[in-house]
Order: C-alpha cells, then sequence, then structure tokens
C-alpha cells in the first residue's frame, strides 16, 4: 500500500488536485504500478493532513479519468489504465474570470477523461507570471497562458520563451506576431474590437458619447483603445477615454466601456441611486464577464469571448498527437447587449 504521495509545492492549487497530481506523478515515475493500494479514505485523511471530502474528492477525480478503481470491502487500487498518458494541463491567467471558468469547463467536456486541467492566477503582474511559469515547469505537459494586460516587453517575451514550444499554448490577442513558437490561438485585437463595435452601430447610436474606461493598473491593450478611437472618428460619435472613473464623470445618455468591476459596481449604484435606467439613461459594457454581468441590473452587456470555440481548439490539442504542428486560429469577438445597453 503507497502511504506516501510524492507532493510537489502547488500551494495555489486546490487539495484535491494536489492529490490527483502526486498521484499521477507516481504512476509516470514508477513508485505506483497497476494494482498498488492506496490508502482508505480515512487513512489518506490521517497520513496525508487532508479533510475527507478532499481525498473523496481526489479519488472520484483519479477514478473518472481512469487511473484508479475501487473494489467493495478492499480499497483503492491503480487501474489498469494507469499506463496510459494523462495530458495535465496548467491555465494561468490573470484572474479567475467568468470567461475563463467557461473556457476550463468547455476544454473539460472536449477532452473528458484524457485530460486534468488546473487553473492558478498571476494578477496581472509581470514579475508573479515569471515565478509561476519557473514553479511549475516540468509538473504539466501543456501551459495554456492568458497574458492579459502584461505588456509585451523583452522580459514577458523571455519568460514566455522559457516555456518549451510543444507545451505552450498562447490564448489572446496581445501577443501577435511576437512569439514564433507554440501553439496560438487569436482572438481580440483591433480589428475584431472594431468589428465588434460596427456589428450594434445602430444600438449605440442613442448615446451622446462613447467613453472607454482604463482599467487601475498600468496596462491596457492598445489596440482595443485605437479600434475604439476609430469606431468613434469614423462615425461621428463623441468620445472620451478616462483614466478613473468617478461620479462626476458620469453624465445621462452616455455609454460607459468599463474593465474593472469596480467601474461596473460605481456605475451600477450610480443609477440606483439616482433612478437612472441603464439601458436607457445610462449605457454600461463590461469587458469582463463575471459573476455581476449576468445579475447585476437585469444583465450587463459585455464584450463575449469565444470560449466555447477556444475550448474545442484546446482539445484539438491536447488530444492530438503531442509536440505535433498546429497552426494559428484566429476567432472574433461578440458584442453582447443585455439590459444595460
Amino acid at each position: 500500500m503507497k502511504d506516501t504521495l510524492t507532493m510537489t509545492d502547488r500551494q495555489r492549487s486546490p487539495k484535491y488536485l494536489q492529490v490527483v497530481n502526486a498521484v499521477i506523478s507516481d504512476i509516470e515515475g514508477g513508485s505506483l504500478r497497476i494494482g498498488d493500494r492506496l490508502p482508505s479514505i480515512n487513512d489518506a485523511c490521517t497520513d496525508w493532513y487532508l479533510s475527507k471530502d478532499s481525498v473523496k474528492r481526489a479519488y472520484d477525480t483519479l477514478s473518472q479519468l481512469g487511473l484508479i478503481t475501487s473494489v467493495y470491502r478492499k480499497g483503492y487500487f491503480i487501474a489498469g489504465k494507469a499506463n496510459r498518458r494523462i495530458q495535465r494541463v496548467l491555465i494561468i491567467t490573470g484572474q479567475l474570470t467568468e470567461s475563463v471558468k467557461q473556457l476550463h469547463d468547455a476544454i473539460v467536456r472536449q477532452v473528458g477523461g484524457k485530460a486534468l486541467i488546473d487553473i492558478c492566477t498571476y494578477n496581472y503582474r509581470q514579475d508573479l507570471l515569471g515565478q509561476l511559469i519557473d514553479k511549475h515547469l516540468g509538473n504539466y505537459h501543456y501551459f495554456l497562458l492568458m497574458p492579459h494586460l502584461v505588456e509585451t516587453n523583452p522580459t514577458s517575451i523571455q519568460c514566455l520563451n522559457n516555456l518549451p514550444g510543444n507545451q505552450l499554448i498562447l490564448v489572446g490577442s496581445q501577443w501577435r506576431d511576437l512569439l514564433t513558437h507554440g501553439h496560438q490561438i487569436y482572438y481580440g485585437g483591433q480589428k475584431a474590437f472594431y468589428e465588434a463595435l460596427e456589428s450594434q452601430l445602430t444600438v449605440l447610436r442613442k448615446y451622446s458619447q462613447l467613453n472607454l474606461v482604463l482599467p487601475n493598473l498600468d496596462f491596457f491593450e492598445a489596440d482595443y483603445i485605437q479600434a475604439f478611437q476609430q469606431f468613434c472618428t469614423r462615425h461621428d460619435f463623441n468620445f472620451q477615454l478616462l483614466d478613473e472613473l468617478t461620479e462626476t464623470d458620469i453624465c445621462l445618455h452616455q455609454a460607459y466601456f468599463v474593465t474593472d468591476s469596480a467601474d461596473l459596481i460605481t456605475l451600477v449604484d450610480y443609477s440606483q441611486q439616482h433612478a437612472h435606467q441603464l439601458g436607457q439613461d445610462l449605457g454600461v459594457v463590461s469587458f469582463t464577464e463575471n459573476e455581476y454581468t449576468r445579475l447585476l441590473a437585469g444583465g450587463v452587456s459585455v464584450i463575449s469571448h469565444p470560449s466555447a470555440e477556444v475550448g474545442r481548439l484546446v482539445a484539438q490539442i491536447l488530444i492530438g498527437q503531442p509536440g505535433s504542428s498546429q497552426p494559428a486560429y484566429s476567432l472574433p469577438l461578440q458584442l453582447q447587449f443585455r439590459a444595460s445597453c
């Protein structure tokens, strides 16, 4: 019976995933073989200092992956499928937003039990992004990076170049044409954002001015700013770029494109306090879909990222031949209107 697992330092991973990853590592390393028995759930709680729920969830996940099997009154054993390769994937993203959760779920639906997906966040900090990559090199077969709001300077480019090309899946638009290796799935960018705005020109015409509220961070994708300015200029909109949003910046019959949840809350609170109706008196569009956007004010309009299609393409890479060459994919954005605009 295996009493001790090879636990690597994954403090940012849920406890149950630490157990799952440890079992997979020990299978791949040869210290766990088909037929070996794992501790009972109660013994594992004691031996590994974990809660019963964490151990049970870990064992359930391993069972779903086909790596272990339970035998009534005998325990949990390494299964016959343990010799097949389980792709371990780490998603590294700025924040755990609703769109990231949707992407994770889309990948899981596509790959089933052929991959184990983990997530960690770098809080839009370039230094933390580099630390996470260095920390997890060798622990995963693939790294899916969403390096949003990280400036494309030599330091950050070198950070991504530290990953082997056959392990890197880059998702987004900011890094287009800057990296020559890895699997690349592009969405967004100047052209895509402009086309999303253009598709809803009639709806936006009801506002006297469009405002782009920049995030409270050091960097924002210049492509979006350029597309916004180009769209407003071409269609004779009054427009403004705001470094921050205060109540004095909020005016009736204007629309606000926001990136920060704090700015979104400011607009919703203001509309409620002054009995203004979003979608008529004020317009609000969020760049990020999260738990607030579907609930607040009857639904907040969003710049919709194609999570399902990205998930399908990522799954295609994961279950294909490891290291095989993949083309770059380019996907559109959608401006999804709800009650707020």
